[in-house]
């Protein structure tokens, strides 16, 4: 399955907010499979409905406008990023929006990972709050609320890798040690997509 990538888009402007009006993303992935057990999620009518009314009225429709845990992530999304390339030698490549071949289902990743002019991997930055990224760093697994949003980013640009990265300063903005997973595609992957293709039916 081959994915689209919509060049002219500025994450968080007005035409990215139109762009993902009434399309299937990965940020509410989690509105169609459950973390735990891979199940089909009770909010398939409310997300069906939502995406509904986004189409027929589109600019009644408030966009999330954000709170002190996104500001603090928007803010040191670039830093993380450039820290991500320092450490791993890796060339990230920033893109707006990415639907699958259907046009619908669709992800706002925070980079795709190039080598060779191929893309070979994906990039999700989260800059948590000390606490949150201490927690991370402990159980050092992807943190269930990102499960959908990794995996369905996969499912969406067919890519069969993608890095998951959590980073974190000190007050004098030091980074503090940061979390970098591989996460491979696997079965639960696949059990997403399945629930995705099912859940266009539903919608449509």
């Amino acid at each position: 399955m081959g994915m689209t990538i919509w060049e002219d888009l500025i994450q968080g402007s007005e035409k990215w907010h139109a762009a993902r009006a009434g399309r299937v993303t990965a940020s509410q992935f989690k509105r169609v499979l459950t973390a735990a057990g891979g199940k089909d999620s009770s909010s398939w009518k409310d997300y069906a409905l939502t995406l509904t009314a986004e189409i027929i009225s589109p600019e009644i429709v408030p966009a999330f406008a954000g709170n002190r845990h996104t500001d603090r992530g928007n803010e040191l999304e670039p830093r993380a990023r450039e820290y991500f390339c320092q450490l791993t030698g890796l060339v990230v490549e920033q893109v707006g929006f990415i639907t699958r071949e259907d046009g619908i289902v669709g992800c706002s990743p925070d980079g795709l990972i190039v080598h060779e002019d191929s893309y070979v991997a994906g990039l999700e930055i989260k800059a948590p709050a000390p606490k949150t990224h201490l927690e991370y760093l402990l159980n050092g697994t992807l943190p269930d609320e990102y499960k959908q949003q990794v995996h369905g980013s996969m499912a969406v640009t067919g890519l069969d890798t993608w890095h998951f990265f959590s980073y974190c300063e000190e007050v004098s903005g030091k980074p503090l040690r940061p979390l970098h997973l591989e996460v491979k595609r696997d079965h639960y992957t696949e059990r997403l997509s399945d629930a995705l293709d099912r859940f266009l039916i539903y919608y449509g």
